[in-house]
């Protein structure tokens, strides 16, 4: 009986071991970029000005990095999805900048998309992907 005791104890002890530091390893990794990147995005959808039939999607949006590291060569593409019109948009909004630390530095885009009117009235998705150097994927 204490020999299955102690086989017990041990073995508790092992598996305490390994998920702590399988913890330790995923936690460190994500701390380990330092960079934390942050955006606030305001999408319109509605007629266009000056073409009948059309109807244009705006995003305007704001970057910035609330890391304690330097984001270096930042990449941001919005990518709207129209499901009515079967098309998916990429367009890149920010290319190559690099953002200071601490929120220091902020970077505004503006971009918009224009299609066919749809009856009824279909919604586009709007996607934001950022990417910058040394980023994991």
């Amino acid at each position: 009986m204490e020999n299955k005791l102690k086989t017990l104890v041990i073995g508790v002890m092992i598996a305490a071991i390994i998920f702590g530091g399988v913890y330790i390893l995923i936690h460190a990794s994500q701390k380990e970029s330092g960079v934390n990147i942050a955006y606030h995005v305001v999408c319109t959808q509605g007629a266009a000005e000056n073409l009948t039939g059309m109807e244009s999607v705006k995003v305007r949006g704001t970057v910035y990095n609330t890391g304690d590291k330097e984001a270096k060569n930042v990449t941001v593409n919005v990518i709207l999805t129209d499901t009515a019109h079967n098309e998916v948009v990429r367009k890149t909004v920010i290319e190559g900048k690099d953002l200071l630390p601490k929120g220091a530095m902020r970077v505004e885009f503006d971009t918009e998309y224009l299609r066919e009117l749809t009856i009824p009235k279909t919604e586009v998705d709007v996607e934001i992907q950022v990417d910058w150097e040394g980023k994991k994927k």
